[in-house]
């Protein structure tokens, strides 16, 4: 069993400088991303969505700006092929020329088929660098507050003040009869 760690206090009274590793929880402030202007409004809505899911999760920072609108970019292509494979389906039906210069009918999987799973991939890998899978979940570090965020302690001062007001207001007057 290691020794057990030394407050500040102690090396403070013994002359010595702590030698522990102490991992800062908070390394990157947080931030909200802008809008990209190129997007469609559905990409926008996806984007949107992803902001709030990390912004949820304290893992939302301004650098994550591209990636997420990466993310929305693929999700839009990957809809519109999913979209052409339920109308065409996963095998089709395409005339090619033969050596002889022939048309001649083949079943091949559909191009959009490719698309999409090309689409899947790229998203699955966006996820795990935004550390929004399983497996990547634990290694996104929670982001800091933002110094305009976080809340002023109040002042004790003020809290008497304020409670003193509140109870001179509840306070009926005597009536004299």
């Amino acid at each position: 069993m290691p020794t057990p760690r030394k407050s500040d206090a102690r090396h403070w009274l013994n002359g010595t400088k702590s030698q522990a590793k102490l991992e800062h929880q908070f390394q990157v402030p947080a931030s909200r991303p802008r809008a990209p202007k190129d997007l469609s409004p559905e990409a926008l809505a996806v984007f949107k969505q992803l902001c709030a899911l990390l912004r949820n999760r304290r893992a939302l920072t301004a650098g994550d700006a591209e990636l997420i609108r990466l993310y929305a970019i693929k999700y839009e292509r990957h809809a519109k092929a999913r979209a052409k494979i339920e109308v065409e389906g996963e095998i089709r039906i395409y005339t090619r020329l033969d050596s002889n210069g022939q048309p001649r009918d083949v079943e091949k999987e559909n191009l959009w088929l490719k698309v999409a799973t090309g689409c899947e991939k790229d998203m699955v890998a966006i996820l795990d660098r935004l550390g929004l899978t399983p497996m990547n979940r634990s290694k996104a570090k929670p982001t800091g507050e933002r110094p305009a965020d976080q809340a002023q302690p109040p002042d004790p001062f003020e809290q008497l003040l304020h409670h003193r007001r509140k109870e001179y207001e509840n306070v009926e007057p005597k009536t004299t009869n």
